[in-house]
């Protein structure tokens, strides 16, 4: 026997009979099927033995889980290669055909494209997938965490001791096949489309059972799993998952708002100088856009700015970043502020409101950033270029991403967190590197917030969450009007 494909069902009733219906009709002697009633209630396990003449059927007496479900799944396979099916998706037409055809190349795992349909009856397919070929970990095409996607062959499996895990809710598909993807070392993405992937299941964990619990888990099984790889590749490929996993809109909504929900201090680190116009403007947009608790200053302060708190701290650091990294470890150190606190330059601009929750956000890799700042600079090593090498080379050697969170944005953090981060890696330069690498907050890749051009093209930002200046684009740029255009009232920090 060529195919095994293991159906797991629980309460699906309104939508079974479509995706048994999908498989039935393109079945033969070559595939088996295999449909687990996972202790169903509302009349998916009368609707299984309707397929009893077709499939092998077996029920549970209580719902046992999805993972112990496709596990016995494994064990009654006899295929040479194993494939799972949701029970309220399809198998697309032809589908077994091509399943069957790629089987014949003897790849371990192989994934294949799907398409997306938001509600089933209205045949609108999205089709999904990457262009056909072996993928290792520089890029594993989107869609790897999925298992209803691929085929797998039943002894790489085996050889490798791989099943789902017992007991997660959550994110099994995920951590199993980051299993099977570091065991074979990647994956290979074929052309053809195979499954009808339908969005119409409000039950769904995908759309309503995930909460922080069950999120916790996944991420705490991705980060046992990286802790064992000894190949710096393949830990650098699951830190990776790890960060997009956090940067996801579950995490944000259940894991990262956990921790971080609640209006909390914004605490501004400010030169020395009498006068500060761009800070003046950063606390307009705060005071009109931003939940928080306090604005806290710490450094100097301008003559016509009043805080609600200001901590004066001597300035006499050798570089304007170490000044930085010495006021940053005096405001976690401080007791009266709230646990976790929003760092803001006097160059942060907030643009729109309600963004409190919205993920860290990073910009590409601290070498590829390196080499465009060298770039600009005809190919010369800078002092910034340098700092950025070193900051990178450190987080390699700790074990670290090498996630470049310098994208002049605020960015939350844990005073006790930061504190560690501070004490283990005294010296090196990148306070928000060092934080958001160490502790993998993840995040989103966007782009530079920074605009240094005097002559900027003002449409390019309108629809930017945050913008960041430097003294000239700020006082005669473009960039600078359109901020003052957009913040024209006074902030209660005024005098």
């Amino acid at each position: 026997m060529k195919l095994s494909i293991i159906i797991p069902v629980y309460n699906k009733a309104p939508f079974l009979k479509r995706c048994l219906d999908s498989v039935a009709s393109q079945i033969n002697n070559a595939v088996q099927v295999i449909l687990i009633d996972d202790g169903s209630t509302d009349g998916s396990a009368e609707i299984c033995d309707d397929y009893s003449d077709r499939f092998e059927i077996y029920h549970a007496e209580s719902n046992m889980g999805v993972s112990v479900a496709r596990n016995f799944g494994i064990k009654k396979a006899k295929g040479e290669y194993i494939s799972f099916l949701d029970a309220d998706d399809l198998l697309a037409a032809g589908a077994i055909k091509e399943l069957l055809k790629e089987a014949q190349k003897g790849k371990n795992i192989i994934q294949f494209c799907q398409f997306r349909c938001r509600t089933y009856e209205t045949l609108n397919y999205t089709p999904y997938g990457s262009p056909e070929g072996n993928y290792s970990f520089d890029f594993i095409p989107k869609y790897w965490v999925m298992v209803w996607n691929k085929i797998y062959k039943r002894s790489f499996l085996a050889e490798n001791h791989i099943e789902f895990k017992k007991g997660m809710q959550f994110g099994e598909d995920t951590l199993f096949n980051a299993e099977c993807i570091l065991a074979n070392d990647g994956l290979y993405h074929a052309s053809q489309t195979t499954v009808i992937h339908c969005l119409d299941d409000k039950n769904s964990l995908c759309r309503g059972g995930a909460n922080y619990d069950r999120i916790k888990r996944l991420d705490d099984e991705l980060c046992k799993l990286a802790d064992e790889q000894t190949n710096p590749t393949k830990k650098m490929w699951v830190d990776t998952a790890i960060n997009e996993h956090r940067g996801s809109k579950f995490y944000q909504k259940h894991g990262f708002n956990k921790e971080f929900r609640g209006k909390f201090d914004v605490v501004y680190f400010v030169k020395n100088t009498p006068v500060n116009e761009e800070l003046k403007y950063s606390l307009r947009s705060v005071e009109k856009n931003w939940n928080f608790r306090n604005v806290v200053f710490y450094g100097g302060c301008p003559e016509d700015i009043v805080p609600d708190k200001h901590y004066q701290v001597a300035q006499n650091q050798i570089s304007k970043w170490d000044n930085v990294r010495m006021m940053i470890a005096e405001a976690c150190r401080n007791p009266n502020l709230t646990p976790n606190i929003w760092i803001f330059n006097d160059d942060f601009f907030v643009m729109k409101p309600n963004l409190e929750d919205r993920p860290p956000q990073y910009n590409g890799d601290l070498f590829v950033h390196a080499e465009r700042v060298e770039r600009r600079h005809g190919g010369r090593p800078t002092e910034w270029s340098q700092r950025l090498r070193q900051l990178a080379m450190t987080l390699v050697s700790a074990g670290r991403p090498t996630f470049n969170y310098e994208v002049h944005k605020p960015m939350l953090i844990n005073r006790k967190k930061a504190l560690e981060v501070l004490d283990r890696f005294q010296g090196i330069p990148g306070f928000r590197g060092l934080y958001g690498n160490y502790w993998m907050i993840g995040g989103e890749n966007k782009h530079d917030m920074k605009v240094q051009v005097l002559n900027f093209d003002v449409n390019r930002v309108k629809n930017w969450e945050f913008i960041s200046t430097q003294d000239e684009s700020f006082e005669s740029g473009s960039i600078g009007r359109f901020i003052k255009s957009k913040f024209p009232n006074k902030s209660r920090f005024e005098k």
